[in-house]
């Protein structure tokens, strides 16, 4: 089966177009720790179940609804709450926590709504994501107080059996105690000036740009409170979507105002205060649901404008991923995250600079320069080692290389380097498995790359299929018909596992349900993997559906396959 050679184009754009976000970036990348609960709070630190310090790294997702298309678009595949978009906030940006507004009334009168919750709840963390679940303030100022509190006590009795959630009831009396009565003994996030008498307790401080300018502002609105009390930065978005007094205090010069946001976050690290910021929604953190074209503020805005194309999100991704953005951005080629595979496909995206697009030749080995451009791959050790080339972009662009297989693992440093000595560089982690799946669409996400072989239990017959098909740049599933009298395998493409081991551990689920993996391993010797996966009947008739995988722990991309019925 032909992987698409160029590759992830629209992922490596909406992945690491993080160019006029920030300055610096001599720090090497590292990744967000996931979460790992239970969780308490010593001081002014929050411990996890190891006793490290744990420091929130998140966004907000829209309020949770039943819509199915979940605000935008097909909400199933790609809305705010699919797990091709919790997978890609916690692998693209690099975050590892979200805050979830539920609606309290609909929460106490809704099962099929408790179930919604749930759902997203068990996902998120599933993909590594710490859940801290919120009131939607719709819903505060339609209840009482002691309506408010009942919420809080059913909520929490339903989830204290998960470690990987916070709770924040904010200001409202009451609330604190409830949430305790339910059983849950998990970190309560309140309101900085909301004196409890609680020791798993988080201060939440929302700020605003009018008053946020200066060391001094931060010292006294949240700052002198963190050398006492773990604090959670909540919100602190310019709001450019709206004519609001937080877009209209926000400075106006695009430089300044990604200062004031680098400032900002420079601030929360240097006081190990955790945040939570902007919004996963279009006009704040990303322009749409599909594609995830983060949000910038290099080609500047006008308050109020809709579409918004301007905000924070490139900012904080920067942030997290330690990138220069006037230098080189390599990512994993199959799930845009910053950890790359020994062996393994990668993409490159910044001042390429290669004089014209070239793709390698079919059926002859990897060249090491494409054009006037080659590769050098730095390891942890200082060893330097050519990578070999599989396309290559002109000017500002992307290329796409194949990692040395002998490169040590940790930080790394990726550099092009043109015929004219000039060189572009950029830090990546260099790692043995990095895991993630081919899409139809060579954007891992959408419909899995793959082929389907099926074989007749009563007479042998067989036949094979794509799982998926593309009609122009449009891809879909192919229903994959399942039957108990019918042995169907599946072939999958992907990279980044070929160095797992003999004795790895790879994990398979399908629609939640854990599949029988048959083989895995290269396929062949230019970065390309394979996992082949049997589907059982049980499985017939369950439709379109997510089917992700962990190797030796560690998570791939999120894609989907039809399982349909004969």
């Amino acid at each position: 089966m032909e992987v698409c050679e160029r590759g992830l184009r629209l992922l490596v754009l909406s992945a690491v177009s993080l160019l006029g976000a920030k300055a610096g970036g001599e720090a090497a990348p590292r990744l967000t720790p996931a979460p790992a609960g239970p969780y308490q709070v010593n001081g002014n630190r929050i411990l996890d179940t190891k006793g490290r310090p744990y420091l929130v790294r998140g966004t907000e997702l829209p309020s949770l609804t039943l819509n199915p298309a979940d605000i935008a678009g097909d909400g199933v595949q790609f809305g705010a709450f699919s797990a091709s978009s919790l997978i890609s906030i916690r692998q693209r940006l690099n975050m590892n926590a979200v805050r979830l507004p539920v609606s309290a009334q609909e929460y106490e009168e809704s099962a099929a709504y408790r179930g919604r919750v749930a759902e997203v709840v068990q996902t998120a963390n599933r993909l590594e994501l710490l859940v801290i679940l919120a009131a939607d303030p719709d819903s505060v100022g339609q209840l009482s107080p002691p309506a408010l509190a009942h919420f809080w006590a059913r909520c929490a009795g339903e989830f204290t059996s998960h470690p990987n959630v916070f709770f924040a009831p904010g200001a409202i009396p009451g609330t604190v105690e409830a949430i305790r009565s339910g059983g849950a003994r998990q970190p309560v996030i309140v309101a900085a000036d909301f004196q409890v008498h609680d020791r798993n307790v988080i201060y939440q401080a929302t700020p605003r740009y009018a008053a946020t300018r200066t060391d001094e502002d931060r010292w006294r609105q949240f700052g002198s409170l963190s050398s006492r009390a773990p604090v959670l930065v909540n919100d602190l978005d310019p709001q450019l979507d709206r004519k609001s007094e937080e877009c209209a205090a926000f400075p106006g010069d695009p430089g300044a105002a990604t200062r004031l946001v680098q400032e900002n976050l420079s601030y929360f690290d240097a006081h190990q205060i955790s945040w939570v910021l902007s919004s996963f929604r279009p006009g704040r953190m990303l322009t749409e649901y599909r594609y995830f074209n983060w949000t910038k503020l290099d080609d500047g805005w006008t308050c109020g404008e809709v579409p918004s194309r301007s905000g924070i999100a490139m900012i904080l991704a920067a942030h997290l991923w330690s990138g220069d953005p006037h230098s080189l951005f390599a990512v994993n080629h199959v799930n845009g995250g910053l950890v790359l595979a020994r062996g393994g496909l990668a993409t490159a995206y910044g001042p390429t600079l290669a004089e014209r697009d070239m793709t390698a030749a079919a059926g002859r080995p990897l060249p090491l320069r494409l054009g006037n451009v080659s590769v050098r791959v730095t390891d942890s050790r200082g060893i330097a080692r050519p990578a070999r080339l599989l396309h290559t972009g002109a000017g500002w662009s992307d290329l796409t290389f194949l990692v040395p297989v002998n490169s040590a693992v940790g930080p790394a440093e990726v550099a092009v380097v043109r015929s004219d000595g000039s060189s572009s560089a950029g830090r990546v982690i260099l790692a043995d498995v990095a895991p993630g799946f081919f899409s139809a669409s060579s954007d891992a996400r959408g419909a899995v790359a793959g082929e389907v072989m099926q074989r007749w239990a009563g007479n042998g017959q067989t036949r094979a299929f794509a799982a998926s098909e593309c009609a122009g740049s449009v891809c879909r599933t192919v229903p994959i018909p399942l039957s108990d009298r019918v042995v169907t395998t599946v072939r999958l493409a992907g990279s980044g596992l070929r160095n797992a081991g003999a004795d790895a551990v790879v994990r398979v689920t399908v629609g939640g349900l854990a599949v029988p993996v048959l083989s895995f391993g290269a396929a062949d010797d230019v970065g390309r993997d394979q996992v082949t996966i049997q589907l059982p009947a049980e499985l017939r008739g369950a439709g379109e559906t997510d089917l992700e995988m962990t190797v030796n722990g560690v998570l791939s991309n999120v894609v989907r396959i039809h399982c349909g019925e004969m």
